[in-house]
């Protein structure tokens, strides 16, 4: 949760750099106090300790909005359609599905996602934000060792699509960074798309041409895959946030190459810089861009994706709740040095005491059952969603393996994860050859032709058939409920 702060600072920590932007104010355009580049490539964790505190100093750390803003390419996006259009139910089909979209386990990634709109019937397209959980939380420890409590964990891309999607439609916006560029698809203020592309300015002045002739095919690459993805409309304009020398070169090329409409708009533009600020930028970090810190710092309050993790979500709430004990003990003992004085106060605290450790208690009792009903609703809704996606994932299947010439009459799929089908076939072999196609499936095991049967249907000789069945994972969840 923000602080009620006027002070926000974007903070990146990769194992290069720290990149610092400071925002102070609230109005439509923002005002950057100060920005940093702090080399901290090799040194050791004390040294890294120290150059955090360098870079805060002037900052008030227990009253400012301290953004960590995870590099683009410390995250990976894609693109999934929910069935739902439930914030809720979004929001626990997310977390229950995340995994499937990375080789990491739930456990060792932190999800977030931006709601792109609902897209056809009760679907909702959704923009998935994965990040490493180890990473994002050694990077948190190194701020606290600081004396720095960060107060959300940001993804990049959100603040590039605040600052640069004003316009209606969908435009792309490309940031050259020293070692990398960033490529944002936006649409009416909302990232739909993002890119990390591992070529930047240091690339882009060493090797010249060739840098750049990668570069260019590589965005074009992600333009056509994603339109072959449907993700959206095609961008009407793009922005290359800066304006020296190699974005002027690189608006040419992809003019030329690729036929878009490109324009040079630097991200110093969209925001208020001292003079002083904009001569850092134009020389002693010149090879760098300040975009994602600037952008997340500046739009911070309508961040949609938080990558904290839950882990340090829950020792924070503990912590206050702590410094709330110790806060109630320290007026507790206050309370009894006053009983000692006389008999008359020693009665009325005692009674003021009592009274209190029964509100307290209610509360707390209240507070308890509330999360205990909300903990059985939870389950009850994962159990709905798993049982669901099995029944879906089984007619899939079926879908997929039952060939043009038969149709079935009749499906019944048990709680057990027994299922039989039966069927008409125009030719018998066929039945035989779906019974063996059905048995090479991942999702089913125990297959049998229970029984095949000729008939008359629409005046036509076929074959009726019975098959049935036994899902793997109904097999899977036995074993285990044998071995407890």
């Amino acid at each position: 949760m923000l602080k009620k702060s006027k002070d926000f600072v974007g903070l990146t920590l990769t194992d290069d750099y720290l990149k610092v932007a400071h925002i102070k104010g609230t109005k439509s355009v923002p005002k950057v106090a100060n920005i940093g580049l702090h080399d901290i490539k090799g040194l050791p964790q004390q040294g890294l300790i120290s150059a955090v505190k360098k870079a805060l100093k002037g900052v008030n750390v227990k009253k400012a909005n301290l953004l960590l803003v995870v590099p683009p390419s410390g995250v990976s996006t894609k693109n999934i359609e929910i069935p739902s259009t439930n914030s809720e139910e979004i929001r626990s089909i997310v977390n229950l599905q995340a995994g499937r979209h990375t080789p990491f386990s739930r456990e060792e990634i932190q999800v977030g996602y931006v709601n792109m709109g609902v897209s056809q019937g009760n679907f909702t397209k959704v923009l998935l934000v994965i990040a490493d959980k180890k990473v994002v939380k050694e990077k948190l420890a190194i701020f606290e060792k600081a004396g720095v409590k960060i107060t959300d964990v940001c993804f990049a891309s959100e603040g590039v699509a605040k600052l640069y999607g004003g316009d209606a439609g969908v435009s792309g916006v490309i940031d050259i960074d020293a070692s990398s560029t960033e490529f944002v698809i936006v649409k009416n203020g909302i990232t739909i798309s993002s890119r990390n592309i591992p070529i930047g300015r240091s690339q882009l002045e060493s090797e010249g041409a060739s840098a750049q002739e990668k570069l260019v095919a590589e965005l074009t690459k992600t333009i056509e895959s994603y339109q072959s993805e449907d993700i959206d409309a095609a961008p009407q304009a793009y922005y290359i946030a800066g304006d020296d020398q190699q974005a002027q070169a690189l608006q040419q090329a992809l003019s030329q190459a690729a036929g878009w409409t490109v324009n040079v708009s630097s991200y110093a533009d969209r925001v208020k810089l001292s003079g002083g600020n904009l001569k850092k930028i134009a020389t002693t970090y010149a090879a760098a861009s300040f975009l994602d810190v600037i952008a997340t710092a500046s739009n911070a309050s309508f961040n949609e994706v938080s990558l904290m993790p839950e882990e340090v979500i829950y020792q924070a709430s503990m912590a206050n709740q702590g410094r709330e004990v110790l806060k109630a003990a320290m007026l507790s003992f206050i309370l009894l040095v006053l009983i000692a004085g006389t008999y008359g106060a020693k009665i009325y605290f005692k009674g003021s005491f009592l009274s209190q450790i029964k509100k307290d208690y209610s509360e707390s009792k209240a507070e308890v059952m509330m999360l205990e009903e909300k903990s059985a609703r939870t389950r009850i809704l994962r159990d709905f969603f798993e049982t669901r996606m099995a029944t879906l994932d089984t007619l899939s299947e079926l879908y997929d393996s039952i060939p043009e010439e038969v149709y079935l009459t009749n499906i019944k799929l048990e709680e057990t994860g027994d299922v039989s089908i039966q069927g008409i076939s125009d030719v018998a072999s066929i039945v035989f050859n779906l019974g063996t196609s059905l048995k090479e499936s991942d999702l089913f095991k125990n297959v049998e032709i229970k029984s095949t049967s000729a008939r008359k249907d629409r005046g036509k000789d076929v074959s009726a058939f019975e098959i049935t069945l036994k899902l793997k994972s109904a097999l899977t969840a036995s074993a285990q409920d044998e071995e407890e």
